[in-house]
């Protein structure tokens, strides 16, 4: 089952930490606002609506706060911060959706290379969200 696109609203969750639902936070790295996960399902900013980036990959719009989720050049031990800013038309915006399993989804960066994943990072005791090169269970999500 491919992940549900445009106008559907999604909300992505993580098993790790004991269920996380990513959303786009209030903490700023910068200009841009940090991506982290809470085990809070009922969140506004949690949904997320994937849109098409024309080149058979998806784009991560949070109607929340207006902004597209991205792999930034920020550096956390090695891996990358992701985060959300208002530009739409960026490489670092873009995902290919893969599907290791059914209903289950990876989400990989072709400009950097690099899958989101659920790391164990935390800023105010939510989860930050980071990319990194490795295919694990950190990075699945199944899209709600």
């Amino acid at each position: 089952m491919p992940i549900p696109m445009f106008p559907a609203q999604v909300m992505l969750h993580s098993d790790q930490h004991n269920g996380q639902f990513l959303f786009v936070s209030n903490d700023m790295e910068g200009p841009d606002k940090v991506v982290e996960a809470h085990a809070a399902p009922g969140e506004f900013r949690n949904k997320f609506e994937p849109q098409s980036d024309g080149n058979g990959g998806i784009r991560l719009y949070n109607p929340a706060t207006g902004f597209y989720v991205f792999v930034s050049n920020d550096d956390a031990q090695g891996d990358k911060v992701v985060e959300a800013h208002p530009y739409r038309d960026e490489s670092r915006n873009s995902f290919l959706v893969l599907e290791p399993q059914p209903g289950v989804f990876t989400f990989l960066n072709p400009s950097t290379n690099r899958f989101l994943f659920l790391s164990n990072d935390q800023r105010g005791g939510d989860y930050v969200v980071e990319a990194h090169p490795y295919d694990e269970l950190r990075n699945r999500f199944t899209a709600i």
